[in-house]
């Protein structure tokens, strides 16, 4: 008896450290969980696209997940609601000031489980370009031969570099220094970081796998407007504050800059909401309109696509109607 007693404390051991070597859950020793508050966090996405994945990958009569729109995964945690990315879906989140590579953590993704044990998880990918993304080492150590329906649970302890490891209001944090070795990618300077819905089924056709070639289980299928990752928010708690300073030059409160600008323009107002951004050529007509939404006293940004470089007039107008105009040389 003695014998048999010792030979299952072994297994039970090994068992625990196959399968629970990760950070484990909220309020337990060693668990990585940011809260939104936390002092940490110094801004939060700005701008979000999200293309929806259906709500069940190998029953495309049910159609495509519609909770929520991309808006929701902008500003805060908690804020605005989330938006669902459905089997496979993803989102791209972009930032008034590129995330960098600083001590530790970088940035945190939050997501909605409500009791920290219905896990919907994600991979995370980073780009310093916006065409070619990096997706961060990820491990899931659930049993892949488990028969998960979706209401079945996960244990964080199992999970590493997966999205959705922590309940509603707690980030799961990520370290840029972990694709420190990765080509064509500048750990300074990260424009994009895309969220990419895990599917938790286990068929070979459909199933997603972690960085070994590991089957990712998560609960599936979810087939409902708001199944798979639902998307809350992107904390960033080191960015780059080099790529824009801010400009002495003010109008009613407003600014806008660099000059000359690449790739970006930054504006900053003197309230939150919504606003307006157009761009006229030197002859006077609009060759761009943006709907933006400004923070007060925070630094905004509006990526710049499909402008040939040359002189041009950027207005900003606020939705209290004081508006600013400014030239700006745009270069390639």
């Amino acid at each position: 008896m003695k014998n048999s007693s010792s030979i299952f404390l072994f297994l039970m051991c090994i068992q625990g450290a196959l399968y629970g070597q990760y950070a484990p859950g909220v309020g337990q020793e060693g668990t990585t969980a940011m809260h939104k508050d936390s002092s940490a966090f110094i801004a939060w996405a700005t701008k979000a696209e999200v293309q929806r994945g259906p709500m069940q990958i190998d029953a495309d009569s049910l159609g495509y997940v519609t909770t929520g729109t991309p808006d929701f995964a902008l500003g805060k945690a908690g804020a605005n609601g989330i938006v669902s990315l459905g089997d496979g879906g993803a989102a791209v989140l972009q930032f008034a000031l590129p995330v960098r590579n600083g001590e530790g953590w970088d940035f945190a993704v939050f997501e909605n489980s409500f009791d920290g044990l219905f896990l919907e998880l994600a991979f995370v990918e980073v780009s310093s370009d916006g065409e070619r993304y990096v997706r961060f080492p990820s491990a899931s150590l659930t049993d892949t031969n488990a028969v998960l329906t979706g209401f079945d649970t996960l244990y964080p302890e199992h999970l590493n570099n997966l999205a959705g490891k922590y309940p509603a209001l707690y980030g799961t944090p990520f370290d840029l220094d972990e694709l420190k070795d990765s080509s064509g990618l500048d750990l300074g300077n990260i424009t994009h970081i895309r969220i990419v819905d895990v599917v938790g089924t286990k068929q070979p056709a459909y199933c997603s796998r972690d960085a070994s070639g590991r089957i990712v289980r998560d609960p599936w299928p979810t087939p409902f407007p708001q199944g798979g990752f639902d998307l809350d928010a992107v904390g960033v708690i080191h960015q780059n504050e080099a790529s824009a300073s801010i400009p002495s030059d003010v109008h009613d409160g407003i600014r806008l800059w660099p000059q000359p600008a690449r790739g970006v323009v930054y504006f900053s107002t003197p309230q939150s909401g919504n606003a307006t951004i157009r761009i006229y050529a030197p002859s006077g007509g609009i060759v761009q309109r943006h709907s933006v939404q400004a923070m007060a006293d925070g630094i905004n940004a509006l990526q710049l696509t499909g402008l040939p470089s040359g002189l041009y007039i950027f207005e900003l107008q606020l939705a209290a109607g004081n508006s600013y105009r400014k030239k700006i040389l745009i270069t390639a």
